[in-house]
């Protein structure tokens, strides 16, 4: 069978058994992600192993499969962009920040300390450590869309603080490659070249590559964030007004995906930073565009007709429990540490901040998806020969199982009434909640769906299928 028909036929037959799956899970109250990821988990080598079965011999259909469900990660995170609260976002600096510190430094230890208890080496555990640091913002970020929480304080610090732990994560995974003298993985990006050149040319950064790259990913990040930001917000709306002035079908939508892909290029090429990070930003700038509603409408189609679900069946078509062999305790203990590191990490840092017991274990729960860099670290340490492949297989089940469970904790802590929900809920009076602050009753959505791990152009997730 030709390639091309091999990735139709899969797209015909996980696609819709996504949203099938996905429906019959809203029935029942459970999010609809769920059953997206269940079906990617069922289809996947630990049971029906779809991809490896003789008529997809080939791989192309499947590497083509993979490429375009990690495009569906950049269109979900600009929708997520589309959405995000503007003014809450900015009041919640300092707080997304806090937070996002706490909770990397709390997995990381925890995570290094478990690995090297249970008899990994320093090595291992370090990377294990690094692994449960980021937070798979996509995932909660689609959790907060379909309950219709966008607009809530809580999304805005955990959107926020996903977004700079996504940074910080990066600090970590140039520790952790700095750490290894094996000379293994991809290197994409200004800085890393730069930092490369340096090494090479210049004694003292030969002598000294940890400072040397973090003085470079620091100054790439601040410059990406900066151009980015600042071009977007002089030129997009002029540049959407002339595209609205051509006679083509749909012309804005294609002029704006178009500029998604330029920002996630430029994300990892010039910011050092996911590609999904620039997705995300120029959705944020959009979100206060008056020509907003040009583009929200055929992206929510686009995204959640094809590209997001195929995104999220994916992630489950990585996992394989079988690989897992005798190692059951240690990926309970990681587990434990993943789930803990960040709701208590994340949790306790928004409750110095003042948010409230409820709001902060709201946060704490938003931010325990793991993802894309728990994957791009684990393809570093199989480079490295670090990880085995139990080791492979574990954190691949972690960051199965938080992703699964995210959505349950989230949607859960939101049915948890509190002061601040009566204040700020449609029914207070309008002084104390003015139509920028509505937030919708909980188990509601909106009328249009819309959603936000990756990495995408650095890492393939088919690399971790065996």
């Amino acid at each position: 069978m030709p390639d091309i028909l091999q990735l139709a036929l899969l797209i015909a037959i996980l696609l819709p058994m996504g949203k099938v799956v996905a429906s019959l899970c809203a029935r029942f109250g459970i999010p609809p992600i769920i059953g997206e990821l269940m079906v990617g988990v069922v289809a996947g080598p630990g049971a029906f192993n779809l991809l490896h079965l003789g008529l997809f011999r080939s791989g192309h259909a499947t590497d083509a499969f993979m490429l375009l469900a990690q495009m569906g990660g950049l269109v979900l995170m600009f929708i997520a962009g589309l959405e995000t609260d503007i003014d809450r976002m900015r009041e919640a600096g300092a707080t997304a920040f806090l937070v996002a510190l706490s909770g990397v430094i709390w997995p990381f230890v925890l995570g290094a300390g478990a690995g090297h208890l249970l008899g990994l080496s320093w090595n291992a555990s370090l990377f294990l450590g690094g692994a449960l640091t980021a937070t798979s913002v996509s995932i909660s970020a689609r959790t907060l869309m379909d309950a219709g929480r966008m607009s809530s304080p809580e999304a805005s610090v955990i959107l926020g603080a996903a977004v700079i732990d996504d940074v910080m994560g990066l600090f970590v995974l140039a520790f952790l490659t700095a750490s290894i003298s094996t000379g293994a993985g991809e290197t994409f990006g200004l800085a890393p070249d730069a930092s490369g050149w340096l090494q090479r040319h210049v004694s003292v950064a030969s002598r000294h590559p940890l400072p040397v790259q973090m003085i470079l990913i620091g100054i790439s990040v601040a410059a990406f964030f900066v151009i980015g930001y600042g071009g977007a917000k002089r030129w997009l709306d002029p540049l959407i007004l002339q595209m609205r002035k051509l006679s083509a079908n749909e012309s804005v939508t294609s002029c704006v995906l178009a500029l998604v892909l330029i920002y996630a290029i430029g994300a990892e090429w010039l910011g050092s930073v996911a590609g999904i990070t620039g997705a995300y930003l120029l959705g944020y700038v959009f979100a206060g565009s008056e020509l907003k509603a040009d583009v929200e409408r055929t992206f929510a189609a686009l995204g959640h007709g094809l590209l997001i679900p195929l995104f999220f069946v994916s992630i489950g078509l990585t996992s394989d429990f079988r690989a897992l062999g005798g190692h059951w305790l240690l990926l309970a203990v990681v587990f434990l540490v993943a789930l803990v590191g960040k709701v208590a990490g994340c949790g306790l840092a928004a409750l110095i901040r003042g948010m409230g017991s409820v709001r902060s274990l709201r946060i704490g729960c938003g931010m325990v998806s793991r993802g894309e860099v728990g994957l791009i670290v684990t393809a570093i340490a199989v480079k490295a020969n670090v990880f085995s492949r139990s080791e492979v297989a574990m954190v691949v089940a972690v960051v199965l199982l938080t992703t699964l469970l995210t959505p349950l904790m989230l949607r859960a802590t939101f049915h948890m009434k509190c002061e601040e929900d009566e204040r700020e809920s449609p029914d207070a009076p309008e002084v104390l909640s003015p139509p920028s602050m509505r937030e919708y009753p909980a188990g509601e959505t909106g009328e249009v769906e819309a959603g936000r791990s990756m990495y995408a152009g650095q890492f393939d997730l088919s690399r971790l299928l065996p």
